[in-house]
């Protein structure tokens, strides 16, 4: 697969992901990766939880669909904290911020 057939996946499934989202959760949890580098899981939802009706258990989940199905999202090894880290692959971060602004 090419870089160029690889975007355009990744953007068809970006797009009809976020046009799933009534409340906005998804949009407000990629824009947390957008501003920040490594978040965890908890991170993302202690700054969704006081904004949204999300719980931890589906912050973990809209976060490993990102990662998996999506592909956009990195998990990074936090032995320190010991948990997972995920940041915005590198090469898609223009993709993502042009369609958060659309």
């Amino acid at each position: 697969m090419t870089f160029h057939s690889r975007q355009h996946v990744v953007e068809q499934r970006l797009k009809a992901w976020l046009s799933g989202d009534p409340n906005g959760v998804r949009r407000a949890a990629l824009s947390l990766f957008l501003q920040h580098g490594d978040l965890t899981i908890e991170d993302v939802y202690e700054r969704l939880a006081p904004v949204y009706p999300v719980s931890y258990h589906g912050v973990g989940g809209m976060i490993g669909l990102i990662s998996s199905r999506i592909g956009i999202l990195q998990g990074i090894r936090d032995d320190k904290r010991r948990c997972r880290s995920y940041r915005l692959r590198e090469k898609d971060r223009a993709s993502v911020r042009e369609i958060m602004t659309t």
